[in-house]
């Protein structure tokens, strides 16, 4: 038995507390010490490993704030709670003003509506987020990002956390803008290429056949009756002459309608439509609002194509033999419509709102855009819709309006 003297931290008075160590001996010492031991050892290895982590943390954080992209993360529910130092040195807010919805506040009013809605949507059905959105900097101008979330899940496929990144796409929305300047200069100076070509084949090849044609027959008329093979040679060479007067005047049309100008876009769409059923056998119902009036020359060379390309492709690959343009005006938009009866089975057959682009839709769509409008393409069983939707203004929408407006 063995006292110890020990002193209170607080009242600094001393007591005896008295240790038996008797019973242990040299055996129970050893364990003892052997168990301090490997505590203390114990207890520096987690030290190391936690400073590791920490050091890790560290190294991780730093590697992410290197990666040229915005990164961040949240929990399921579809708010912030990370984000690297890029994006915020970016938007010039800390993480306190990005946590929850606050990340909201940066986005272009313009985008926030359709941002918003595809990410409740992704966030409500677990499915990758992707949107072009425009964010505000911290000079307060706004740059275009492509934004994208993958959410991660657990074995038993529950959510648990949301991980996402923003690349900045900003000199890319440049180049597509300054592509597209070009692509619409490129086919304006196409359409007064063919305007003019069309002219001239009208106005002077077309002329040139009629007199032509006049010359043949004043010929004609000259030959004796009694020279029947002169006659029939005539004949020929005068039918030969009105057939391609009518092929010059066919491709003067396609190449630029003169009634566009003159008319407008139904009398120009119904003139080419009574010409494209004879040749092709296809019949097509047209339909307008009263009100359509005139939508200036772009607009109406551009939709008027998007009906030629539409037709020729019905011609060329839907087998339908039936067609349907609807030219319609709702409040400031002008809704064009061309629709077939084509019939696609097995691995033609095309889903709704997934039809891969056929001959000219490309262009179409290119051409819409110029005019800043939205062509769609839906396909399925009882055939194929191509929908062209364009705003107008009350200065365009007029009867009277100068078609070069």
């Amino acid at each position: 038995m063995a006292g110890t003297r020990f002193f209170g931290a607080a009242s600094r008075e001393s007591f005896l507390h008295t240790v038996d160590v008797s019973p242990l001996g040299a055996a129970g010492i050893t364990v003892v010490m052997a168990m301090v031991l490997a505590f203390m050892l114990l207890t520096a290895v987690m030290v190391q490993r936690l400073e590791r982590a920490a050091e890790m943390e560290r190294v991780n954080e730093a590697l992410i704030d290197a990666i040229p992209q915005q990164i961040w993360s949240g929990p399921p529910d579809g708010t912030l709670d990370y984000c690297n130092q890029r994006w915020r040195s970016g938007t010039g807010l800390g993480l306190q003003d990005l946590r929850g919805d606050g990340w909201q506040a940066m986005l272009h009013p313009e985008d926030r509506d359709r941002v918003l809605k595809a990410w409740r949507e992704s966030v409500a059905t677990g499915t990758p987020y992707e949107q072009e959105e425009r964010h505000r900097g911290v000079d307060g101008t706004y740059r275009w990002y492509l934004a994208r979330g993958i959410p991660q899940r657990d074995v038993e496929g529950r959510i648990v956390r949301w991980y996402g990144t923003n690349t900045d796409i900003e000199a890319r929305k440049h180049a597509e803008e300054e592509l597209r300047r070009l692509s619409g200069q490129l086919m304006r100076v196409q359409e007064e290429e063919r305007r003019s070509i069309a002219r001239d084949l009208h106005d002077s090849t077309g002329q040139h056949l009629v007199l032509l044609s006049a010359a043949l027959e004043r010929l004609q008329s000259s030959v004796p009756p009694s020279s029947a093979q002169s006659r029939r040679l005539f004949s020929e060479a005068e039918e030969l002459a009105a057939q391609a007067l009518r092929e010059v005047r066919t491709l003067s049309y396609l190449l630029y309608p003169p009634m566009l100008d003159e008319s407008g876009l139904e009398d120009a769409i119904c003139h080419y439509v009574e010409g494209y059923s004879k040749r092709s056998g296809v019949q097509v119902d047209v339909q307008a609002s009263p009100d359509l009036g005139r939508l200036g020359r772009d607009k109406e060379m551009a939709l008027f194509r998007v009906v030629q390309e539409s037709l020729t492709n019905v011609q060329r690959h839907s087998g339908s033999r039936r067609a349907y343009i609807r030219l319609n005006r709702i409040q400031n938009r002008v809704i064009l419509e061309i629709r077939d009866e084509g019939r696609r089975t097995g691995r033609n057959a095309e889903s709704r709102h997934n039809v891969s682009p056929g001959v000219g839709i490309p262009s179409m769509r290119e051409r819409v855009k110029q005019i800043g409008g939205q062509l769609d393409v839906e396909s399925n069983s009882a055939g194929t819709t191509v929908r062209a939707t364009i705003v107008i203004n009350e200065e365009t929408h007029s009867g009277t309006a100068h078609p070069g407006r």
